[in-house]
């Protein structure tokens, strides 16, 4: 069997919009992302980041974009980001206006808060162990 390819670190992940003006608006002023430099390709997007995270989110704007509209909704593909404070997240969440639901797993305590950006693109954030502990608890 051929070996892994050489991965380094995740860089981006990439979400549809409706309005990319709108979704800058959101991401930046909600989850403080920023705008970084983008190639000057043939159709709207954006690229945003934040310091800390190890990655971008690449917006690409389609006008017909239309997400399926239903409940927020853990079990579907969603973007997740860890943070620090999940009570402090939950009270800008409500200062926002964002519509989320808390949850706590069961068998570990995590606490995670679940959110749609303007498109209706789930979101998680949540206060999990760092990624390399989880990977040391299977050795």
């Amino acid at each position: 069997m051929p070996d892994a390819l050489p991965t380094a670190r995740f860089n981006h992940a990439t979400l549809n919009c409706s309005d990319v003006g709108r979704s800058i608006a959101f991401y930046t002023t909600v989850l403080g992302l920023r705008e970084v430099t983008r190639p000057d390709f043939d159709f709207r997007g954006a690229w945003l980041y934040r310091d800390g995270l190890g990655m971008m989110l690449h917006l690409i704007e389609d006008k017909r974009f239309d997400p399926p509209r239903h409940k927020i909704n853990s079990r579907v593909s969603h973007l997740a980001f860890r943070v620090t404070d999940v009570d402090r997240t939950l009270a800008l969440l409500s200062e926002h206006g964002v519509e989320h639901v808390h949850k706590r797993l069961p068998t570990h305590g995590y606490r995670q808060v679940f959110f749609h950006d303007p498109d209706g693109n789930v979101l998680e954030v949540g206060e999990w162990p760092d990624p390399e502990a989880l990977v040391a608890t299977l050795q």
